[in-house]
């Protein structure tokens, strides 16, 4: 009989979506399995008694008690859901119609009109089949109140029958809580050891990142070093997440020193990857290669970067933009070459010193642009060298190297990018404050604008007063 129950039991489970469903199911099946048991108990112990009206009810709804769990085992949930649900309605209404109000029977509605609620999620579906519930008992009392009964008990057995049936109802609410109770307890214990489990494993990633953090400050250049050859700079650099995909590179080699802003493929931990990667190759073109035109360091490096993602299987198309410049420390000669990302440069003098590079006469406050190469230092389909720029600067002047993360940030009244024409306006009214002051302004400038947005990407700005 065990083993009979328990296979009922599971009819149809597999079937269960989430685990909300699973445990509706395992409740109809066990419910109809109880009820028609009692069914057959009647049957049984009414005539035995004497009661035998009793069959008028109990065989008929053994067998109606019994649908619910073969209709699951069918994958036919929702209607097996409304026929649990309504069915117990249905025999009480019947039962209590053939008999009086002293026997009781209209209580275990209490019990039927916690069904929606355990069974359903729709709200309206609950609300509906509820106010069945309350409509059929006020019927059930009207009803019993105007009408006799149709059977007749003697008062011994009216007195044994409610005793009964206020208890069963008792019982039938206590079982079902429990059921729920207990199936609650087992679930917010697994939460609790799921949770446990998640918060160690989160803890060993945040360290190992922050770990890697560390690794890759070590490939970033010391402050001290950059402002030692450019006393009058900045960098504000602004990782999306704990370790970034932009990274700032600077190098002093012979009369040359070089600075650069780069942005690799990605951010968080694939962007530093990436990161490594890339640093390591420009470390080798300038130091090991002792190259010192832009131009040909950026070709050389994306020569290395290629080589270096060609032993994979896989295919890589991961690389950086990059804004690099070279300042000669001896002659005072600027040369500059980039990978989608531009240079910005203002000059604080008058038409009457010198030309820009367009041919046209200079004018203060005005920001430049120098164009980079459209293509990126990695695999690129339609590949060309890189240009080198060499620029016609004077002392003053402010030249910009960033990647493209100050200008994608989504934020201010309308949640709009921040766009590269507002950050030329910005620069083109603080470029004459001093450098530190212009980073200030610049990093409570995107704060205010990102406001409660998420920061969607890396930033890094740098800016030299030659």
């Amino acid at each position: 009989m065990y083993s009979v129950w328990r296979k009922i039991t599971v009819f149809g489970l597999r079937s269960g979506a989430s685990p909300h469903d699973r445990k509706c199911i395992l409740l109809i099946n066990r419910m109809s399995m109880l009820n028609t048991l009692l069914m057959v108990l009647f049957s049984i112990l009414g005539p035995m008694v004497g009661l035998y009206q009793v069959l008028y009810f109990s065989i008929p709804f053994a067998i109606a008690f019994a649908i619910p769990p073969i209709l699951n085992k069918l994958k036919f949930l929702e209607v097996s859901r409304y026929y649990f649900a309504l069915t117990p309605l249905i025999f009480l209404v019947a039962v209590c119609i053939h008999n009086g109000s002293e026997l009781g029977d209209k209580y275990f509605i209490l019990t039927t009109a916690t069904i929606p609620i355990l069974i359903f999620r729709e709200r309206w579906i609950i609300y509906t089949l509820f106010f069945i519930n309350v409509l059929m008992y006020f019927f059930i009392v009207w009803y019993q109140s105007n009408f006799s009964p149709m059977e007749g008990f003697p008062e011994y057995i009216q007195k044994q029958y409610s005793s009964f049936s206020i208890l069963s109802v008792f019982g039938i609410i206590f079982f079902v809580v429990i059921y729920f109770r207990s199936d609650s307890e087992d679930y917010e214990l697994e939460l609790e050891e799921k949770n446990f489990l998640i918060s160690q494993k989160n803890g060993e990633i945040i360290d190992s990142i922050n770990y890697a953090k560390r690794l890759q400050e070590a490939i970033l250049p010391p402050l001290e070093e950059i402002f030692e050859h450019l006393p009058d700079s900045f960098i504000l650099y602004k990782p999306k997440d704990i370790v970034a995909g932009d990274f700032y590179f600077a190098d002093h080699k012979g009369d040359y020193f070089f600075i650069a802003a780069a942005d690799c493929t990605g951010h968080g931990v694939p962007g530093a990857m990436v990161s490594v990667v890339c640093s390591n190759a420009l470390n080798r073109a300038v130091i090991e290669l002792e190259l010192t035109d832009p131009g040909k360091i950026l070709d050389k490096v994306t020569e290395l970067v290629c080589e270096t993602f060609k032993k994979s299987h896989n295919v890589v198309n991961d690389g950086m933009d990059i804004s690099l410049c070279a300042f000669n420390l001896k002659t005072k000669e600027v040369t500059w070459a980039g990978a989608n990302n531009p240079l910005w440069y203002i000059s604080p003098f008058g038409g009457d010193v010198r030309i820009a590079l367009d041919g046209e006469p200079e004018k203060a406050g005005v920001l430049h642009e120098v164009t980079a190469n459209k293509q990126p230092v990695g695999k690129s389909d339609f590949y060309k060298p890189f240009t080198t720029h060499t620029l016609k600067l004077n002392k003053g002047d402010m030249l910009y190297l960033f990647t493209d993360g100050y200008a994608d940030q989504f934020g201010g009244p309308k949640g709009k990018k921040f766009k590269y024409k507002q950050l030329a306006d910005i620069l083109v009214s603080i470029h004459q404050n001093p450098v530190k002051s212009q980073q200030a302004l610049l990093d409570k400038t995107f704060e205010e604008w990102k406001g409660i947005h998420d920061q969607v990407d890396d930033v890094c700005i740098i800016g030299v007063r030659l």
